[in-house]
């Protein structure tokens, strides 16, 4: 029996940035307490390779070729999300474009970004677009000095639920010392 405030984090790695025509290559989902729901290689229907993602996420066609599609996997997918309260990703429009363009929908309001939540912490202000600048996720582990291989779904998830939680808890322990909430 899932217990309530259950949060389930999520992420890809793909064969490109475009949701919709590139695919999936890894898909890993982790619940709050870092216990693994999901971790899949995923072999891609379309493409045959995918040199510049290849060099980012070092997944080579070769590791993905026997494993299932990730048409086979949405099902499972969907159901882990969708028994969630919140579905953190660090950068979430990334991750649900490509929900999306499989046909899974998340109620907008379950969505928790980290990134987002990074940038106001780490305060780098840009003028031309009038907010804070995203940072990666590298960058924010090294803040909370978490130190992980990125560009591997699930320690890209570990590492995002780890800053998560240092931002949440750096939320409550300001406002245990401000008077002004």
């Amino acid at each position: 029996r899932r217990s309530t405030g259950m949060i389930a984090v999520i992420d890809f790695e793909t064969t490109g940035l475009k949701a919709g025509i590139d695919e999936v290559l890894q898909v890993s989902i982790i619940d709050e307490n870092y216990n693994t729901l999901f971790n899949t290689y995923c072999k891609p229907l379309r493409h045959k390779t995918w040199d510049t993602a290849q060099k980012i996420n070092g997944i080579a066609p070769q590791m993905v070729i026997s494993k299932p599609p990730f048409l086979l996997c949405r099902e499972k997918v969907k159901e882990i999300l969708t028994a969630a309260d919140e579905v953190i990703a660090y950068n979430v429009d990334f991750e649900n474009s490509f929900l999306k363009a499989y046909g899974i929908y998340i109620d907008p309001g379950k969505w928790v970004d980290p990134m987002i939540m990074f940038a106001r912490i780490y305060g780098e202000y840009d003028s031309l677009h009038d907010s804070y600048k995203w940072q990666s996720l590298t960058k924010c582990a090294e803040y909370y000095g978490y130190k992980f291989k990125a560009h591997d779904s699930l320690e890209d998830v570990k590492a995002t639920l780890y800053c998560y939680k240092k931002m949440i808890e750096g939320r409550a322990n300001n406002a245990d010392t401000s008077n002004n909430g």
